[in-house]
């Protein structure tokens, strides 16, 4: 007899609970229970929908799934009162369910929402201040989308949704990940419950890269409909981190630091793991440091095996986890050689490279008196900045800038490009932020300072893309914000335009008038 993949899936899941069938279950429930799960878990939720109908509550597992549908629905209400009587009966996975969907509720209970029907997108804010990203965020979504459908083969069910919420703590009661947990590592999004649940980049002073945040966790949604959530951890994390930056133009700070480099120093330090004992997520590793080597070695692994197996392959081994097979046998199929077979020739190619030290993770050694020495000779430079004592201002950061621990540092340049504007020319102010090479790490002040500097200067070649940057890292920023993304163009777009005013009305004082 030939099953599909969803029927030998329902099948063993049936059997599994046949061991200890639920009281008042029939066999026939169980099986549609079990199938709407899988079709929740590939986000095909009409059709959990339609298998669900009809179905008798008596046995936890129907009520359950029910729960499951619309929380993935993000209709938090309806899913904690199907779940609610789970608790009393003490069904475990229910109750877990039933935490996430009143905490959902909670965080939803006045959200906005904006829709755009023709992109299959929905996005709800709890702070209404964040609206002004939606043209940014679907966007985003519609280029992510090309890119995975592209590389991964993946199809989108729509709506597409997306929250966006104002802290930690409520990113934590939307999607269940332990807050010390998002704390440690520095989580800012989370893809589960089939939705983006996204930090605003308000939350942050300067931001973070939120639209390469967003295609990285469209990605997991992508891996987890294509895999019927089966795909290990590495492979789910490798992915989304090779996939995050696929959606638009090479930046100059992708792959900077590089995921081998950072590998080849976890293993160096023994912080590497092996991949198929990273946990149950890598915002739950101890520290930021372990959680930064384990995202090197599986985007390092991720790389190794689509460049050394091939694309097609990538997209066979997802295909065989769909249909029941494990990780190794998965990866026979689709490449000849099992995990520990290609953990091996990755770990011979990473340990090639010579060991260097990793900007940001190695920082140059410093005597804590100079150091503090330093924090106390910048802040003085921004407070004369500030108070319009140029020329003094331009003499405490000759002094600073002899400091090695700031020859890489964007915030610095960033500073320099400040004071020497005001204090010296426009020309030396641009060379300071004139080639990313200099600096260690993408920022958004450094990337809007640059926009404004050279759309002075009439240079739309560096000017556009430069914006583009800044907005893509921090879009509440002024400087970035209020700047046509088109020099060439007269004013601001309408989208723009809502977004320089957002950027006005969460102003925060210039650079040194706090």
């Amino acid at each position: 007899m030939r099953h599909t993949a969803a029927t030998a899936f329902a099948l063993g899941a049936l059997c599994t609970l046949l061991v200890a069938p639920s009281r008042g279950a029939s066999p026939l429930s169980l099986l549609q229970a079990a199938r709407a799960r899988e079709m929740i878990l590939g986000l095909d939720l009409e059709d959990a929908r339609r298998t669900l109908e009809g179905q008798p509550s008596e046995a936890p597992e129907i009520p359950r799934e029910r729960g499951r549908l619309a929380l993935y629905e993000a209709d938090c209400d309806a899913a904690a009162s199907a779940l609610a009587p789970l608790a009393l009966a003490k069904d475990e996975e229910g109750s877990m369910l039933l935490d996430i969907a009143r905490g959902c509720a909670r965080v939803t209970a006045a959200v906005v929402e904006d829709r755009d029907d023709a992109s299959g997108v929905v996005v709800r804010y709890q702070d209404e201040a964040d609206r002004a990203l939606t043209p940014l965020i679907v966007e985003t979504i519609i280029k992510a989308r090309t890119s995975l459908s592209r590389d991964l083969g993946v199809t989108w069910p729509a709506p597409m949704r997306v929250i966006v919420v104002r802290d930690l703590l409520s990113l934590s009661a939307m999607t269940g990940l332990p807050y010390e947990s998002a704390q440690t590592t520095g989580t800012v999004a989370v893809a589960k419950w089939g939705r983006v649940t996204l930090l605003s980049p308000r939350a942050s002073q300067h931001g973070y890269a939120w639209r390469d945040t967003l295609a990285h966790e469209l990605t997991h949604l992508a891996v987890t409909r294509l895999t019927v959530d089966r795909a290990p951890l590495w492979l789910q994390e490798g992915l989304a981190k090779r996939e995050e930056v696929r959606w638009r133009a090479t930046g100059p700070f992708d792959d900077r630091p590089s995921a081998d480099a950072v590998a080849r120093r976890g293993i160096d330090k023994k912080l590497d793991l092996p991949l198929g004992n990273l946990g149950p997520s890598i915002a739950m590793l101890p520290s930021a440091e372990a959680a930064s080597a384990a995202f090197a070695e599986v985007t390092s692994f991720v790389r190794f095996y689509a460049t050394t197996a091939g694309d097609a392959a990538l997209k066979q081994l997802l295909a065989e986890l769909r249909g029941g097979k494990n990780v190794d046998d998965a990866l026979k199929v689709a490449s000849g050689s099992d995990l520990a077979g290609w953990d091996t020739k990755w770990r011979a190619e990473i340990m090639k490279r010579a060991s260097e030290p990793v900007p940001g993770l190695d920082p140059p050694s410093v005597d804590p008196k100079a150091l503090s020495a330093l924090r106390d000779r910048v802040r003085l430079t921004e407070l004369l900045f500030g108070r319009e004592h140029f020329a003094e201002a331009q003499t405490e950061l000759t002094q600073a800038a002899r400091s090695p621990i700031v020859a890489r540092d964007p915030s610095f340049a960033y500073l320099t490009a400040r004071v020497t504007e005001r204090a010296a020319t426009a020309e030396l102010a641009r060379a300071s932020v004139a080639d990313p090479v200099r600096v260690a790490g993408s920022y958004g002040p450094w990337w809007a300072v640059r926009g404004r500097l050279a759309q002075s200067a009439g240079d739309a070649a560096v000017s556009e893309p430069s914006f583009i940057e800044a907005v893509g890292e921090d879009p509440f920023s002024i400087e970035a914000s209020c700047r046509s993304l088109t020099p060439a163009a007269p004013a601001l777009s309408p989208p723009a335009s809502a977004l320089c005013a957002a950027a006005r009305a969460a102003s925060e004082p210039d650079l040194g008038r706090n």
